[in-house]
């Protein structure tokens, strides 16, 4: 029953996001009296995937190597080798909107319930969660700024203090609110109700013009993305990594966090932008579901043949 509810929940985070795109564009009135609010909605966000966490509970296995691999990953060679495929592919507002997602973090929430229905090591998938925000005030900045080029004018030293800022206050948040005051249910209602209000500002904000082959160009990065963790993943197996701690570095070293790419991305206009973003983030969903649901039947089949076989007369 709990893997079912954790299915259904994220499953209702990709229905958000598509409802929340197609608002956006439909009704697109209350985008601009919501957009100071982003990076309240942000952090709150943050707030989630900080709370209820404790040093305390590590093992040792787990502040190791596998961290390290997957935020140079997440934040090297996914963006390094995947920025030229799509500088030559797209342009303009879509080629932005992947350049910013391909350099945010980690998704905080996606990344913790795939690796669980992935069968992987949720408490890595946490740490390596935290490492990625902790980084991202100085990280994403520096990789826009690297990828993005003359293309677009960031304004490095602002996009650090606001990702700081909002970094910062989900942090404090989480350690001044004491365990056990917020549930579960609730930080899921409110992640759920804060990620639809960030895609509806980042489409609403602007107009949408946007070439679908281009857009479909976008979703094959996102899986390219998913491909190159999928190789780390598989070296670090063939090696003798544990399966579970595979697991989680599959779905912890290349899924791009939505809420944070929004947010940058409503800094430099939205509309095609968050399109690209959202494209992005959509793709990696289906295509995580597609390979759990995979994970599973490889277990469910190792399972089998592990049972022994009954003896002859019993």
């Amino acid at each position: 029953m709990d893997r079912f509810r954790t299915r259904l929940r994220s499953q209702a985070s990709l229905l958000i996001v598509v409802v929340a795109t197609v608002a956006g564009v439909a009704v697109p009135s209350l985008a601009a009296p919501l957009e100071p609010l982003v990076p309240v909605f942000v952090g709150g966000l943050l707030f989630t995937a900080f709370y209820g966490f404790s040093v305390a509970t590590l093992a040792v296995r787990d502040v190791s190597m596998l961290v390290v691999v997957s935020i140079v990953c997440l934040y090297l060679l996914v963006p390094v080798a995947l920025s030229p495929v799509a500088a030559a592919v797209l342009s303009g507002e879509l080629l932005l909107g992947a350049l910013i997602v391909l350099s945010a973090p980690l998704a905080a929430g996606s990344s913790i319930v795939w690796t669980r229905l992935g069968g992987g090591n949720t408490v890595l998938a946490t740490v390596i969660v935290l490492v990625s925000m902790l980084l991202a005030p100085l990280a994403m900045p520096t990789l826009l700024t690297r990828l993005a080029g003359s293309a677009v004018d960031v304004a490095v030293a602002d996009l650090v203090v606001d990702l700081a800022v909002v970094v910062a206050g989900g942090g404090l948040l989480a350690a001044l609110v004491p365990d056990g005051v917020v549930t579960d249910r609730q930080q899921d209602r409110f992640s759920l109700l804060a990620l639809g209000a960030l895609i509806y500002v980042g489409v609403g904000g602007s107009s949408l013009a946007v070439d679908g082959v281009q857009l479909a160009f976008v979703g094959v990065i996102a899986v390219a993305a998913l491909g190159l963790s999928a190789g780390i993943a598989y070296a670090l197996y063939a090696r003798g990594t544990r399966s579970d701690d595979c697991v989680t570095v599959l779905f912890s070293s290349s899924m791009k966090n939505l809420s944070v790419s929004v947010m940058v991305g409503t800094v430099f206009g939205g509309g095609a932008i968050i399109a690209s973003i959202t494209v992005f983030h959509v793709v990696q969903q289906l295509v995580s579901s597609a390979l759990v649901n995979r994970l599973s039947a490889v277990t469910e089949t190792q399972s089998v043949d592990r049972v022994p076989a009954t003896p002859p007369g019993d």
